[in-house]
């Protein structure tokens, strides 16, 4: 992705007691899109490779980020794309929730407010190539 302009570390820990399901990662907020890159813990006889998943901002439903005292900082990621994230350990139906890494918290805060500034443009454009679209219709009727 071209233009990085937010990356957020996150560390989900092991979901049970042998250490299954334990997620690293990286959710980058660019130019076009999202790109979420999450490396699970090895098994004994299985390896995980990292994957990268990536989503246009129109796909990004919705971003927040849970700062409470004394329990970790999450920031939960919403997709109109649950099956992009069927290969993440523990994620709900589009739904799932990054343990922030304590140097991505600043950037955790201010996610938000870049998701919900870059979806605004992404329907304003879409918008915009309709009524392009549309109005070429009606001029090539004419």
């Amino acid at each position: 992705m071209i233009g990085e302009e937010l990356a957020i570390y996150f560390e989900n820990p092991a979901r049970d007691a042998l250490g299954y399901e334990h997620v690293g990662g990286c959710l980058r907020f660019g130019r076009d899109g999202a790109e979420l890159f999450f490396d699970e813990k090895d098994r004994a006889f299985r390896k995980i490779p990292p994957q990268t998943v990536a989503f246009d901002y129109l796909e990004i439903v919705r971003v927040s980020y849970q700062d409470r005292w004394f329990r970790p900082k999450v920031l939960v990621f919403e997709t109109s794309s649950p099956a992009k994230l069927t290969d993440f350990p523990g994620a709900a139906v589009g739904r799932v929730e990054l343990v922030v890494a304590p140097g991505s918290r600043a950037a955790a805060a201010k996610a938000p407010a870049l998701v919900e500034f870059k979806r605004s443009e992404a329907q304003l454009a879409r918008s915009a190539e309709q009524i392009e679209s549309r109005l070429g219709k009606y001029e090539s009727g004419l």
